[in-house]
């Protein structure tokens, strides 16, 4: 059964006698202000909850951390493999992601490096090999300008720049770098995200919905279940609630896949 916010409005008794009355009117008009009042806080708690700054904490991973990654489709059938490796960039002290996903005969690798205070993109790179081909995405990210070089596969390269805000980060990033935020109950904050291969920038809408224990490959963990919601999408993610709180399931919002962590280090 659904929970639906619902109010039920009565009819307010003695409405006749409170109108003959001076004293009363203004009672009255107590009332109905109280009554508004209520109705409001009331619908607003039904609500989304109110975001909150964006301020990340420092990394709550480590250089070298993997996550691997069972993949199942929409009918709960292994359709391949993911891992997620986080390295340390000592010349600079960023960050960079390495992801490599195997869906369906479709293999994806990335490479995202990030600043080290705010973990914003610097650069990225994407290989995606499907059906015998392969199509490359190469983004360098400059304050509030992306530089997108987009190569086909039949080996055309379209080069393209868009205006973005400069507190940009790469789509990719998200279930990495929403672990270094104070997730807890009622969390709720709003991520401007960027995908290179769409040259689009989205508002992400990220919430804390509820506690779950979740029990996959890998484990039982006590978990954060994060919605990130686009306008059109919403990827669900499971992050514990120990440190260093890794994601241990997630379904991604574009594909429905489902991912669950087999091994963590």
């Amino acid at each position: 059964m659904r929970n639906e916010c619902r109010l039920v409005f009565m009819k307010p008794p003695y409405s006749e006698a409170l109108a003959n009355s001076t004293i009363h009117f203004a009672i009255a008009r107590v009332f109905s202000l109280s009554s508004l009042l209520f109705t409001l806080s009331f619908l607003s708690s039904c609500g989304s909850a109110p975001p909150q700054p964006l301020i990340f904490g420092d990394p709550v991973w480590t250089d070298g951390e993997t996550s691997v990654y069972r993949v199942t489709n929409r009918e709960d059938r292994i359709v391949g493999t993911a891992a997620f490796q986080v390295n340390h960039r000592q010349q600079d002290d960023g960050w960079t992601l390495l992801r490599e996903i195997i869906d369906a005969g479709v293999s994806e690798q990335a490479t995202i490096e990030m600043q080290p205070a705010g973990y914003r993109p610097v650069y990225s790179h994407l290989v995606r090999t499907f059906g015998g081909g392969k199509q490359v995405v190469e983004t360098q990210f400059e304050g509030a300008q992306v530089d997108i070089a987009l190569t086909n596969r039949q080996g055309a390269t379209v080069y393209q720049r868009v205006q973005v805000p400069s507190d940009i980060r790469d789509e990719r990033t998200l279930l990495l770098i929403m672990r270094a935020l104070p997730l807890a109950q009622g969390y709720a904050t709003r991520i401007n995200s960027f995908l290179p291969i769409a040259g689009q920038m989205e508002r992400v809408a990220l919430q804390v919905r509820r506690k779950e224990n979740v029990t996959v490959p890998a484990g039982s963990f006590d978990t954060w279940v994060v919605e990130l919601k686009a306008k059109d999408r919403t990827t669900r993610a499971w992050v514990a609630q120990t440190a260093p709180f890794p994601v241990v399931k997630f379904i991604d919002g574009r594909s429905q896949a489902t991912f669950e962590l087999t091994g963590f280090e």
